[in-house]
């Protein structure tokens, strides 16, 4: 006898560094191990998760410094980012045949995976300089959640619900924050 199966069919694609902070650039790692009131908002409104890659620890590795997207807007970085995440496109393709509700969780202010957002300042070149702690953001996605959506849609698949959560700018209201996603997995 089959047992009734208990899937909700809701998949969360999350940035990795909201699952794992231990991959975050040096400096940017704001909670010791993951954001838990992330995983909680997922687990209350019945989502499993799909960690991407990070596509910044793939190609600078873990003692990088803090880049724009203007750094990683290159050949050497976009192809280091389209293997890494086809893995992924493939598993959002099944899981969008399947059925499943599929939302993207990026990181504002990651000149990769930021969505609403990303660090961006023509004028860095090598080792950053940070005027008065402000990070300097264009309001457009990253370089890898860019390269995601074009992905998505070449696969013939409807756009996929984004949020950027504001984890990664000082003194972010990780309260506001948390009920910003949780809104966002109420729809």
């Amino acid at each position: 006898m089959l047992v009734k199966d208990q899937r909700s069919r809701k998949v969360a694609v999350v940035a990795h560094c909201l699952l794992n902070q231990n991959a975050k650039v040096n400096g940017f790692a704001f909670f010791p191990d993951m954001i838990k009131e992330l995983i909680d908002a997922l687990h209350k409104y019945n989502y499993g998760i799909l960690q991407l890659p990070c596509p910044e620890t793939v190609y600078a590795g873990m003692r990088r410094w803090w880049y724009v997207r203007e750094q990683y807007d290159n050949a050497m970085y976009r192809k280091v980012a389209k293997a890494a995440i086809e893995p992924v496109l493939v598993q959002i393709e099944e899981l969008y045949k399947d059925g499943c509700k599929i939302v993207l969780i990026g990181l504002d202010g990651s000149p990769s995976c930021g969505v609403r957002s990303s660090g961006s300042d023509s004028r860095w070149g090598g080792k950053p300089e940070i005027d008065n702690l402000e990070y300097p953001q264009l309001k457009e996605p990253g370089i890898f959640i860019k390269m995601i959506q074009q992905g998505v849609k070449e696969r013939g698949i409807p756009r996929i619900k984004e949020i950027g959560a504001g984890f990664d700018m000082p003194n972010f209201d990780k309260g506001a924050i948390v009920k910003e996603i949780e809104d966002f997995l109420k729809d």
